[in-house]
């Protein structure tokens, strides 16, 4: 079929149906005409002689939705996708539906780059900063993902400039916004992947925003990166297993879904995800380089050496951190309770200067002030330690502080902490060279 004919042919529809319970592919199942997002759909059976199908849903339908209502569904096959309405005949079970076949399937197959989705309990987070003037921080986890772009849910937005929130709005993202930096968290065990981009779709109901991106003129080493992560994510799901890593992880299809906020990338074709080469790094599964493992014992010498100054109100947040400080090898410590005594400390100590500065947000937070909005405040206060690098801590990660985005700066969450992030962040600032 060429892109927008419509068949009738039932061996047709059938043998698309049959091919969607055999891969088990989810794809998006929305209301017609209704605002609410879409429900993300599995089919279970298909019943070529009573016409009928059996769709399990990943949240159940109102109870007050009337029997014969119409949904939309996009779904595809063999590398093709297809459009159809079908009608809710009956409840078969807890989050099992029965529907009515399509009367016909429309052809609206377009090149797409093939998507995996994300479920949130995979703690994989997108944080960007749009363009224009007041600049905006964006943070919300990841949905979905490929070579092209991806789709994620806007959970905060915030003024940059004085970190105030921000109620977003769906008419707010027009469409072609641009988004630079935009960190995607999670995908690798090492730093976040980096890119910029613009927005292609947004889609609001049921009060959350979805946003699409597409990705802007990736370089050689991200698109690589990328592919790589695609293809650790291609072997961990399998075709057809239900997915290595939970229900949240089985493969996707390769069509463009609407309802769930993914991008209308503009690729030329199709791209097959790329394998990593031999000896490299496997996206997720990357293991530690050789190279950094064999400075190993001079990073730790230097960590038990540099000379650092915490600013923490809180005795309890200062005892922890401390504790953290010290399982990853920093003993040399002063603390201090606010930046005036912190400014004292610090001009009292030219015989061995301070590396590092590390100042506790918690208490502006338990304050009901954003991490960004006390950092916001502390600036002109921070012009008087000369430069030095800059740690801020909070009790719990803030996707937002990662989009100050000034040299000798990082943010790092205290409670929980993995040891190898927070010793990785802190060895950089103690890299970090002003001059």
């Amino acid at each position: 079929m060429a892109s927008g004919e419509r068949t009738r042919d039932p061996e047709f529809i059938g043998q698309a149906f049959a091919d969607l319970i055999e891969w088990q592919q989810e794809f998006p199942l929305k209301v017609e005409g209704a605002k609410t997002l879409p429900y993300t759909a599995v089919l279970q059976e298909s019943d070529p002689d009573r016409r009928t199908l059996i769709v399990k849903l990943f949240r159940p339908l109102p109870p007050a939705l009337a029997m014969g209502a119409w949904f939309d569904l996009v779904f595809a096959t063999r590398e093709r996708r297809y459009e159809g309405r079908i009608s809710l005949v009956d409840r078969a079970g807890y989050l099992r539906y029965q529907f009515g076949w399509p009367e016909s399937l429309l052809s609206s197959d377009r090149r797409l780059w093939k998507r995996y989705p994300f479920r949130p309990r995979e703690d994989v987070y997108v944080t960007a900063q749009d363009c224009e003037l007041p600049y905006h921080g964006l943070t919300g986890p990841l949905t979905s993902l490929s070579q092209g772009g991806f789709s994620f849910r806007l959970d905060r937005m915030l003024r940059l400039e004085d970190g105030l929130l921000v109620r977003p709005r769906a008419n707010f993202f027009d469409k072609g916004r641009a988004l630079s930096p935009i960190r995607i968290h999670g995908l690798t065990r090492e730093e976040a992947f980096e890119a910029r981009g613009k927005i292609v779709r947004t889609q609001e109901g049921d009060s959350q925003i979805h946003l699409a991106v597409q990705f802007n003129e990736l370089g050689e080493k991200e698109s690589k990166l990328l592919s790589r992560i695609l293809a650790v994510r291609e072997q961990q799901t399998g075709r057809g297993t239900g997915g290595a890593i939970g229900a949240g992880r089985r493969e996707s299809s390769g069509y463009h879904s609407p309802g769930a906020g993914e991008p209308e990338a503009d690729a030329a074709g199709e791209a097959a995800p790329e394998a990593p080469g031999d000896g490299e790094a496997a996206g997720p599964l990357a293991a530690q380089p050789a190279a950094l493992a064999g400075l190993e014992p001079l990073l730790r010498l230097d960590r038990r050496s540099a000379k650092l100054l915490l600013v923490s109100q809180n005795e309890q947040d200062r005892a922890a951190i401390t504790r953290l400080l010290q399982a990853a090898g920093f003993w040399r410590l002063e603390t201090a309770a606010d930046l005036a005594e912190a400014r004292a400390a610090w001009d009292q100590s030219l015989d061995i200067p301070f590396r590092l500065l590390l100042v506790d947000l918690e208490d502006c937070r338990r304050e009901g002030l954003e991490p960004v909005g006390a950092v916001r405040r502390m600036e002109q206060l921070m012009g008087a330690f000369g430069g030095l690098p800059v740690a801020y801590l909070t009790q719990a990660p803030d996707p937002m502080l990662e989009l100050l985005g000034q040299p000798g700066l990082s943010a790092v969450a205290w409670e929980g902490a993995d040891p190898a992030q927070w010793t990785r962040v802190l060895d950089r600032l103690l890299e970090f060279n002003p001059g």
